[in-house]
């Protein structure tokens, strides 16, 4: 069922039922870690509810008629794709901006639509805000002709503010025929309790490294052997091995190396030298650029962490850094408590998501590297 997304046979098990008994719930929230297909499986339900020449029993988008392909190139009217934008508020906006700005999203969105997978990077934009949740409500406030099935995405929804959620509220309160809102978050915990309460959750599971393997091969054209390697590191996330396609990756795990050693040398000044060093190809990009090296970086960085909790738990069979295994012992040998690099993990996920609301990135890193400290020396 639905191709186009990548494993998740228990998610799609899920919803073929709901489909069976004709009993959609007014909004579903699709949580879960970036690249596990989300949105993925958001606008393949969208298809399947509006496809003119289903395929199968149940409605299977067959990709080939009007509504399909409208839908899949996020132009269709029966589909809204909500994503964070930039200068909401306005003020120092003109007109020159609001075009450039115009056209980055719609490039954007256009990648977006030829690669559910591919993470929309839009510089500056740190919020959905209430103007767009408005535009919703206005949106919604239409009636639908015929049979048609009008989708809302929200793509990363704990990215709304506090005015967007209060005013999403009401839309859930107040549901609407022919409707269906989908909600797609890593972070649902930024979400008002209220809003996770009227949705249906639907958890996406980590993708299994033969299933990105085998995406990366039909996919990205990749050999089987560099495939395999990547799914390997990619901690259950196909946009993670994706990422990865065209790194140097033994260059960067040897700067996550580096990093732990001077971070946790006690020596400020090491640190941030080594911190320098940490944001490496940075100097001469766009700051998408220097933002994508720094989220590969500290994807390999969780990764250590993870195998290095493993280690100490006695699971050696799960680590993802098998071929740095010894590195990995010396370094459980003297920061091997568990629950300190429970705390180190935390420290590097808050910089995840700094990262991705792109703040600036040598703070957001000198911040991680103290507290990564504190967890593991001093804790």
């Amino acid at each position: 069922m639905w191709k186009n997304v990548i494993g998740q046979e228990r998610v799609k098990k899920i919803i073929r039922q709901s489909l069976e008994s004709g009993k959609l719930p007014n909004a579903y929230l699709f949580t879960g870690a970036e690249g596990l297909g989300k949105d993925a499986m958001a606008i393949e339900l969208a298809k399947a509810l509006n496809c003119l020449s289903p395929v199968g029993r149940l409605p299977e988008a067959c990709d080939e008629c009007a509504n399909c392909k409208q839908i899949a190139s996020l132009s269709s009217p029966l589909l809204q794709f909500i994503v964070a934008r930039p200068h909401e508020k306005g003020e120092n906006l003109d007109e020159e901006d609001d075009a450039k700005i115009i056209e980055i999203i719609r490039e954007q969105l256009a990648l977006k639509a030829a690669d559910p997978y591919y993470n929309v990077q839009i510089p500056n934009a740190q919020l959905i805000s209430v103007k767009q949740i408005r535009r919703l409500r206005m949106l919604l406030s239409r009636s639908m002709t015929g049979g048609s099935k009008r989708v809302l995405i929200i793509s990363e929804a704990d990215m709304m503010n506090q005015q967007a959620q209060n005013a999403f509220l009401k839309s859930l309160e107040e549901p609407h025929d022919n409707t269906l809102i989908i909600l797609t978050s890593s972070n649902p915990s930024r979400l008002y309790a209220t809003i996770l309460s009227r949705c249906q959750d639907v958890r996406f599971d980590l993708l299994e490294p033969t299933e990105i393997a085998d995406a990366l091969v039909e996919r990205d054209d990749l050999d089987k052997k560099q495939a395999e390697f990547l799914a390997r590191l990619s901690g259950g996330s196909f946009s993670a091995a994706r990422g990865l396609v065209n790194e140097d990756v033994a260059v960067l795990r040897n700067q996550v190396v580096q990093l732990l050693r001077m971070g946790l040398s006690q020596s400020r000044k090491n640190a941030l030298a080594e911190i320098d060093n940490f944001l490496p190809r940075a100097g001469g990009g766009s700051f998408l650029e220097k933002r994508h090296t720094v989220e590969q970086l500290l994807h390999l960085l969780t990764l250590w962490l993870r195998d290095a909790l493993a280690i100490s738990s006695g699971s050696e069979e799960y680590i993802f850094n098998n071929d740095q295994l010894d590195d990995l012992k010396r370094f459980t040998s003297r920061f091997g408590v568990p629950i300190n690099i429970v705390k180190a993990l935390r420290a590097v996920e808050i910089a995840q998501r700094n990262v991705h609301l792109q703040l600036q990135l040598r703070p957001v890193v000198l911040q991680m590297v103290i507290e990564m400290e504190q967890a593991l020396i001093t804790a």
